[in-house]
């Protein structure tokens, strides 16, 4: 699934868990073969009916008993071998079948089961109305984690892989996508019958199906089918603009993963309402429609590394897939390294290691607010994993291994790593063996300490030189707490720049290790892990001298970028700062440290910042543009506004115009008042200007007020601003607590933002007779439940007094302003 809005949400909520229950990979009784899903979808009273046939083998000498997973079902019948019905009962989300003998371990036997159901997850419609008469009508599925099941009653955990085939009965005019080969439609007039074929084996989350008004953009690699399935709004050039680099991905990774891609087709199809940025579904990739982008978003933002991260699952995640959650590492970490991969492939190491700076920051963060090991057994829902912690982390720990090996051995590994595993299930210890039988290498602690161990190392640096013996003396201790994490052995580079270069590779074992590095006169700099490759804390004091030069002259972007954020803590205004952080503004080579540089002159706030910022623009990248504009916000002056204003009458990029809106409110409110009317008229990618305006209410005054209430109506604000409105008129509920029972009426919301944000405002703003209330959204939308339930425990007095996130995607756009200049570096 794609990473940049599960970092960001699932490390907040992490935050909120207390003890959780242990959850061992569950004993397979059956080994299932085939399956066949022939089912009638009906989007207007969102139900599915039909049948599912599963062919099977025992995995026992003595099996009589077959239990299924199934959810918002109704169970007609059962049958045997297509003709001789069995006794069934549900219990919970159980389906147990009683056999008509007892089946052993040479036996294979069909199982057909008539259902109706009426699903909570799993399964998801988007409808037009009224007063939203131009949206899509969709359904589509998301099986990830274990939600398949309560559209089709089936085996729902990773352990198990099979062949499936869906057939798909919908209304005219609709069309039906899923999995694997087209194998044809069937029109009966009223309606029309799709027929769809996987012949790879994979696990069950992965089925899927997309129904609704689509056409397929047609796309290939040499004999790969490639589509780009796209809803009437789009043109040909749309879909391109967002997908055209797929066959060049898919080319990458045959070449570095060491096996093509072998299935049927690569689809992706766009879906409305989606709760995550992407699917990775075997061969028919779901893609938020929010990453649909016109040439004004660019270059902040492009589908690339969306679109990376999702075919890499095709491989990780799809063809090799963890066997349990506990493992989700091995899909995830993956997907996020081989973009990564990707990016330096295609936009350069500069780039790529900008990127892997968002890794490293997130990783930091989910540790300081949550400490557990990759590999996590304990949890209270499967999704409560998907996190940075096996993202991001996953990437860094790929990343380690491979400076620690080398480029030619890691990738060796890999590719027979893929050989060995492909269409299999697989855990950390496969993928351990498998280096240390390529390699040679006995990486028991590595695994050990960063796949199940959790915690970062935390490391004090301090050098001091010997101008007598001529060395420096280098001493690293590692404070972190061991009792819930450990103490690291680490492999280090030390860079010494003396006038000439020296690095040297040392290795930290214990709790404080000294080295005593030659060196001909006192160094310039000093680094320590060269290029950031260990995700740490560190605490390195150095001069301002030092932090000036290591600005200018570090070879890696990462270590430019750290100088330039020192220097900008500085409390003494002085003028070789100022320069030092212009000068990496002006003339750094790479885009990423003069963006990092702008963002240090905001904080730095020199005198004469504002001219310095302003006439830095011409000519740079827009996204160090943008990181100009947005360290204007500091200087109130007439200039400052006026420049504002014309930026955001003549910019032309979406996100240009709005963070100089964003930043005319904090420069001269008044002035940005004056354009609300301009802004709600203004169409932007994912609604964005729009969305400034709105919160731009959040200050309570009668006008405010007035405008929310009248935004407040269903239909009277764009459906993609309307959880921004809730979110914002909740600011106002202290001086109207009769808000309090709207918010109840939104959690009946179509939205399910609104219905989650209105949830939000009532644990924030109401009391303990709300519970029920928020209880009952859980029951009626079970995948609320991981935003709710701490919600939940803070009206209960039982959970901490933070604001628990309200929805994934709208957290995301919520902080993009305050991460953007982390965000930016992975839509590179």
């Amino acid at each position: 699934m794609k990473i940049i809005a599960t970092f960001i949400l699932a490390i907040v909520v992490a935050g909120f868990a207390g003890d959780a229950p242990y959850n061992p990979t569950p004993d397979r009784y059956v080994d299932i073969h085939h399956s066949k899903i022939d089912i009638r979808v009906d989007l207007d009273d969102s139900t599915v009916t039909g049948n599912v046939t599963h062919i099977m083998s025992s995995l026992r000498t003595d099996l009589y008993i077959i239990q299924l997973d199934c959810e918002d079902t109704e169970i007609q019948q059962v049958l045997i071998n297509n003709n001789r019905p069995l006794e069934y009962s549900l219990n919970g989300p159980k389906l147990n079948i009683e056999l008509d003998r007892t089946y052993g371990f040479d036996d294979t036997l069909t199982l057909s089961i008539d259902y109706s159901a009426k699903p909570k997850k799993g399964l998801y419609f988007v409808r037009s109305d009224k007063a939203y008469p131009d949206k899509n009508n969709q359904a589509w599925t998301q099986g990830e984690g274990m939600d398949n099941h309560n559209w089709v009653p089936l085996w729902d955990y990773p352990n198990d892989r099979a062949t499936f085939e869906v057939i798909l009965t919908v209304d005219t005019p609709y069309t039906a996508v899923s999995n694997g080969e087209f194998v044809g439609m069937t029109d009966k007039g009223a309606t029309r019958t799709f027929h769809w074929h996987e012949h790879f084996p994979m696990v069950s989350y992965l089925i899927s199906f997309v129904i609704g008004d689509f056409r397929r953009v047609e796309d290939s690699y040499g004999d790969l089918s490639i589509g780009y399935w796209v809803t009437p709004e789009y043109d040909d050039a749309d879909a391109l603009r967002s997908f055209d680099r797929t066959p060049e991905i898919v080319a990458f990774f045959n070449e570095h993963t060491g096996i093509s891609y072998p299935y049927e087709k690569l689809d992706q199809i766009i879906i409305d309402d989606f709760m995550w940025g992407g699917m990775e579904n075997i061969t028919l990739i779901h893609q938020s429609s929010g990453t649909m982008h016109t040439d004004r978003a660019r270059p902040d933002h492009t589908s690339d590394g969306l679109v990376a991260h999702e075919i890499a699952h095709q491989w990780y995640g799809d063809m090799l897939t963890t066997r349990n959650w506990a493992n989700a590492w091995l899909n995830e970490g993956f997907a996020t390294f081989l973009t990564y991969a990707w990016r330096e492939y295609d936009h350069g190491r500069d780039a790529a290691e900008y990127g892997r700076r968002w890794m490293l920051s997130s990783v930091r963060w989910a540790d300081e607010s949550k400490r557990r090991p990759m590999v996590q057994y304990y949890y209270e829902s499967d999704m409560d994993l998907f996190n940075s912690n096996i993202y991001a982390k996953g990437a860094l720990v790929l990343n380690m291994l491979q400076h620690m090996l080398g480029y030619d051995a890691f990738w060796r590994t890999i590719r027979h790593y893929t050989r060995t595993y492909q269409f299999k299930n697989v855990e950390s210890q496969d993928l351990k063996r498998v280096f240390e039988d390529v390699t040679g290498q006995n990486l028991e602690w590595f695994f050990d300490q960063w796949v199940y161990t959790g915690g970062l190392p935390e490391l004090e640096i301090k050098y001091k030189y010997n101008r007598r013996n001529k060395h420096v003396k280098l001493t690293i201790r590692q404070t972190q707490d061991v009792a819930s994490s450990s103490l690291f052995r680490l492999p280090i580079t030390v860079l010494i720049d003396n006038g000439e270069i020296v690095r040297q590779d040392i290795w930290i074992e214990e709790e404080e290790s000294t080295f005593l590095i030659p060196s001909i006169r006192d160094p310039n700099m000093v680094l320590v892990d060269e290029g950031h490759i260990i995700p740490k804390q560190m605490e390195f004091n150095k001069t301002q001298s030092e932090l000036i030069y290591q600005s200018e002259h570090a070879t890696h972007v990462l270590d430019r970028i750290w100088a330039i954020e020192k220097l900008a803590e500085k409390k003494q205004r002085k003028r070789s700062i100022e320069n030092a952080l212009v000068h990496a503004l002006q003339k750094d080579p790479f885009y990423g440290v003069r963006v990092e540089a702008a963002e240090a002159l905001g904080k730095y706030k020199p005198k004469k910042g504002a001219e310095i910022l302003m006439s830095s623009m011409p000519r740079q990248d827009n996204r160090v543009k943008r990181a100009c504009i947005r360290s204007l916000s500091s200087y109130k002056t007439k200039e400052v506004k006026d420049f504002l204003i014309e930026t955001m009458m003549t910019a032309d990029n979406d996100y240009t115009v709005n963070d100089a809106y964003t930043t005319l409110f904090a420069v001269d409110s008044t002035a940005a008042d004056s354009l609300y009317d301009w802004a709600m008229k203004q169409d932007s990618h994912r609604d964005m200007i729009r969305k400034t305006a709105i919160r731009s209410l959040r200050k309570y005054n009668t006008s405010n007020y007035k405008r929310l209430k009248a935004l407040l109506e269903y239909g009277a604000a764009p459906w993609s601003c309307r959880s921004t409105v809730v979110s914002t008129i909740g600011s106002h509920t202290e001086k109207h607590p009769e808000l309090i029972s709207t918010f109840e009426e939104l959690l009946f919301d179509p939205s399910r933002d609104v219905r989650t944000t209105a949830a939000r405002l009532l644990s924030r703003n109401g009391d303990e007779s709300q519970v029920v209330n928020l209880e009952d959204l859980i029951v009626r939308d079970p995948i609320t439940e991981r935003y709710v339930t701490p919600m939940i425990a803070r009206l209960k007095g039982e959970g901490p007094t933070q604001e628990p996130v309200p929805s994934l995607r709208h957290e995301l756009l919520d902080i993009r302003d305050r991460l953007d200049k982390l965000i930016k570096a992975q839509q590179d």
